[in-house]
């Protein structure tokens, strides 16, 4: 039987929230990119099992008002190689950069084509070429973030990072090495990321964030090749509490307003398994640290559960993060209060999420086949109308609750009235 196509319209439940709603879009949703604010790709699939899902490249126009998803194009993919777990999107070229493993035979050859390129445009997406980064060829691991350099001298630069500790700058569209290729201790990659400010060249232009450290590097290599390339600052993983293990989940460079701050959220876990966790044992973490002067300079708890996804709008004033405890929330990137917070956002935990360019829109993708659509109120009602979204739902719970009391008391002065006149009538006796 020939796998599903994915429907040419997509559109929410009627009734419901005007600022959120969820689409289910047949297929699970593993990596996330906008093309412009009107405009986005959705990749994922079954893999490489027998699922009957096809792994897929889906370009989608959004239609606020009528919240639909129209399906502008869509490009199949291999049943036999693995979903694409990553994609970043060039617009200037109209690129389209994808990390999807080899399939079997191709792996058990030694060989693992990861890194795949594509063209777009309106009407089809255009496969172009692949190459081999990853030196592991093992099922088992994959290129699991991936980051195009936004602004220049970097702009024609590409970051990658696998599961497997590899972590890799080239050239785009050439793909040639950047950086000899740096390991990360066996330590699997969560975030990769450029900086945006040119004069700030002198302290690095390329992050990349492993479990254990976040280290900041060069975009060139030292004039004396026999130097060894090192990195120019290293912020390890903090210590929250003693009992507690802290892992980094993600990083990213401030922009604009905030491009002299490095973001970083981390996860914490109890030290010892066998210690049954307290409920304040696995929440998360985000904190700001100056990235002149290598200094944190505040940490707000997020979530009582971990975070699996995390990302920064493009004028660098939100941050948007999505919680192992289904919900997605943003923040304000300078104060790090809630804008807005969406509980029961999906049935699984997010696995990939993004703002708009213009910082309009958040998108998340999740494994259950869903996408959830976030509206993001405009700056001047950040203060009110993004914590009512939230406060709403409370405010009701507390008028239904009130509500409940209420008939409460009602029927108690009901029922001692009755027991009043009853009384009277056994006395009247």
């Amino acid at each position: 039987m020939p796998a599903a196509a994915t429907p040419e319209l997509l559109a929410a439940e009627p009734g419901g929230p005007k600022h959120h709603w969820s689409l289910d879009v047949a297929f699970p949703v593993y990596a996330i990119a906008f093309i412009d604010d009107e405009t986005i790709v959705l990749a994922g699939g079954g893999g490489s099992s027998r699922t009957g899902v096809k792994n897929r490249l889906s370009m989608h126009k959004i239609d606020l008002e009528k919240r639909q998803f129209h399906l502008k194009t869509e490009h199949d993919l291999s049943k036999t190689e693995d979903a694409p777990m990553t994609i970043v999107v060039l617009p200037e070229t109209k690129s389209l950069v994808a990390g999807i493993n080899s399939d079997a035979q191709t792996l058990a050859r030694g060989k693992n084509e990861n890194l795949r390129v594509f063209t777009y445009s309106d009407k089809e997406i255009i496969y172009e070429k692949r190459k081999q980064i990853l030196r592991s060829t093992s099922e088992d691991h994959y290129q699991k973030v991936t980051a195009f350099a936004r602004t220049k001298p970097y702009l024609h630069m590409i970051a990658l990072g696998s599961t497997d500790s590899q972590f890799s700058v080239l050239t785009f569209p050439e793909l040639q090495e950047v950086l000899p290729t740096i390991e990360y201790d066996g330590d699997e990659m969560f975030d990769v990321d450029f900086h945006d400010d040119a004069t700030m060249v002198s302290f690095g232009g390329v992050l990349g964030a492993s479990a254990n450290k976040l280290c900041i590097w060069p975009t060139q290599v030292p004039e004396d090749k026999s130097e060894p390339l090192s990195a120019l600052q290293v912020i390890e993983r903090p210590i929250v509490a003693p009992h507690l293990s802290c892992t980094f989940r993600a990083a990213k460079f401030g922009r604009k307003l905030t491009k002299d701050h490095i973001y970083t959220i981390v996860n914490s876990t109890p030290k010892v398994r066998s210690r049954k966790p307290g409920k304040n044992d696995k929440k998360s973490f985000v904190s700001v640290w100056d990235a002149k002067e290598w200094k944190l300079k505040r940490t707000r708890t997020v979530s009582m559960k971990p975070i699996t996804a995390f990302d920064i709008s493009l004028d660098g004033t939100m941050l948007a993060y999505g919680s192992s405890d289904l919900s997605v929330g943003v923040l304000d990137a300078q104060t790090l209060r809630p804008i807005v917070t969406i509980l029961s956002a999906h049935g699984f935990p997010v696995t990939s999420l993004q703002f708009s360019p213009s910082g309009h829109l958040v998108v998340s993708g999740s494994a259950d086949n869903s996408v959830r659509i976030i509206r993001v109120p405009p700056r001047d009602k950040r203060g009110t109308e993004g914590r009512g979204w939230k406060m709403g739902f409370v405010w009701t719970l507390v008028v239904l609750a009130l509500a409940v009391w209420v008939q409460g008391v009602w029927v108690g002065q009901g029922v001692r009235e009755e027991e009043g006149r009853g009384r009277g009538a056994a006395v009247g006796m």
